[in-house]
């Protein structure tokens, strides 16, 4: 980038033949090293984009300070029930109900302030109006500094619905592998106490 001024005490007196001639002054800005980082800089954002649009974690970005939706991807629209253009620009009361959006804006505040932000386990349905299947999500919420502007929260889900289901299976099992074991042990121990019983009759 470059720019020619007009220099020299003639210049500066504004008459013309005045004894010392107007000069001409070109200065050169090389920014090639700034188009450069721009690009990279461009090509990391397309890249991170392309990380949340297909991550199997649900991804939102909020706001700090009005808990406005920044940015989400598909999965963060299947974890709060509702397309992303019903969600992102806007506050949780405009597509949550007043109990939710409470807990939710609660949930930001409590992470804003804490070091380690906020961890919650949350069964919710897959629809908006409480129908269909309910999941289970992890829910993180971490702030994230800004080196300008408000502060920003990030939201990340993961679905632990069959995680959750196979723990509950395992469980189950080992409640009816001991409640048989229980019976077996009793069933032995009555019998022991019969054969004691006849020896001493």
């Amino acid at each position: 980038v470059g720019n020619a001024v007009v220099t020299g005490r003639g210049a500066e007196q504004g008459v013309a033949g005045s004894g010392e001639a107007s000069q001409l002054t070109f200065a050169l800005l090389d920014i090639e090293r700034r188009r450069q980082a721009e690009v990279s800089i461009a090509q990391a954002q397309a890249s991170l984009q392309r990380i949340i649009e297909t991550a199997p974690l649900a991804i939102a970005l909020f706001e700090a300070v009005s808990a406005r939706v920044l940015r989400m991807n598909q999965m963060a629209a299947m974890y709060l029930g509702r397309a992303i253009e019903q969600v992102q620009g806007r506050v949780p009361e405009d597509w949550l109900g007043a109990e939710d959006a409470r807990a939710l804006r609660e949930d930001l505040g409590a992470a804003l302030g804490a070091a380690d932000g906020v961890r919650r386990e949350q069964k919710r349905a897959t629809r908006a109006d409480g129908g269909g299947d309910q999941r289970v999500w992890d829910v993180r919420i971490v702030s994230l500094a800004a080196a300008a502007g408000d502060p920003q929260l990030l939201l990340v889900a993961s679905d632990v619905t069959e995680q959750r289901a196979a723990e509950q299976a395992r469980f189950d099992a080992a409640v009816s592998q001991r409640e048989m074991l229980v019976k077996e042990v009793h069933h032995r121990i009555k019998n022991n106490l019969q054969g004691v019983a006849g020896l001493l009759q």
